[in-house]
């Protein structure tokens, strides 16, 4: 069985929620995850609110939850970066991430390849690995790409995050044979979630809004799920986010999303 990394952003502050952040941690216990995987609104929010980051350290602990990722860094323009970069550190160091996730958000240049190899190594001191994401929605936007990114920019330990979503909805359909060419230490984590094609046009909408929960929607998850085990060597050390973000599970309780999501994503793993 793999470990399972409850992602906050479906019922984060940046869909007007409150931070709810004890029940996050509570339902994410009870529902059997290994860990909670913060988005960085919520962390913001929580912080706003006059909770500590060793406070929300502390209580983790006290749950047996750990940090799997903080998604995550917005990589482009120098000064923004500059600022993300700070900030995510002191998260990623007291909370003991295991990932931070980045988006790549200006033109992939020299400038900013720079960038992300100083993000990776900043990273890296503080023993967190810089988890790379592509998406239809940023300026790397294939499993390809990401492994000429890492190529380029050389840095152990830095890896390409598999989103599901984002892998099998790609304009040109889902990358098999990169995926299948990445080196095991190109490989970061994977972002899970199901769903269905959407109409052109309507990307922001459906990746915020209309993915599915893991066997529910149309994707080769299986497939996917057992190449990547296969690149960690066995299912109980592949890292999993659960990030089912889903307007129509968003009307559940805390505790309710926790459980269907987690007991959706054990059934990919009947063994």
């Amino acid at each position: 069985m793999p470990r399972l990394g409850l992602a906050t952003l479906n019922h984060s502050p940046l869909h007007g929620l409150p931070t709810q952040w004890e029940a996050h941690l509570d339902a994410a216990s009870l529902a059997g995850y290994d860990a909670i995987a913060p988005d960085i609104f919520w962390l913001r929010a929580i912080e706003a609110a006059g909770v500590s980051p060793e406070q929300l350290a502390a209580a983790m602990s006290d749950r047996s939850l750990a940090c799997m990722e903080i998604a995550g860094i917005a990589i482009g323009e120098e000064e923004a970066t500059q600022a993300e970069l700070s900030e995510h550190l002191r998260y990623a160091e007291v909370l003991g991430a295991e990932f931070v996730n980045a988006r790549i958000v200006s033109s992939l240049d020299a400038s900013v390849t720079a960038r992300v190899r100083e993000c990776a190594e900043a990273f890296g001191r503080v023993g967190t690995r810089l988890a790379i994401e592509f998406s239809r929605g940023t300026q790397l936007n294939s499993v390809s790409q990401g492994a000429a990114l890492l190529r380029e920019i050389d840095v152990p330990g830095a890896g390409v995050t598999l989103d599901t979503w984002h892998f099998f909805l790609h304009p040109q359909g889902a990358e098999w044979d990169a995926l299948e060419a990445l080196p095991s230490s190109s490989f970061a984590n994977v972002q899970l979630s199901d769903g269905v094609p959407y109409e052109e046009g309507a990307f922001g909408e459906a990746t915020m809004n209309l993915r599915r929960l893991p066997g529910e929607g149309g994707f080769e998850l299986a497939r996917c799920l057992e190449l990547v085990t296969t690149k960690r060597g066995d299912a109980s050390a592949l890292p999993i986010v659960v990030e089912v973000l889903s307007e129509a599970e968003r009307q559940y309780s805390l505790a309710e999303f926790a459980r269907r999501t987690a007991n959706a994503s054990r059934m990919l793993f009947p063994d």
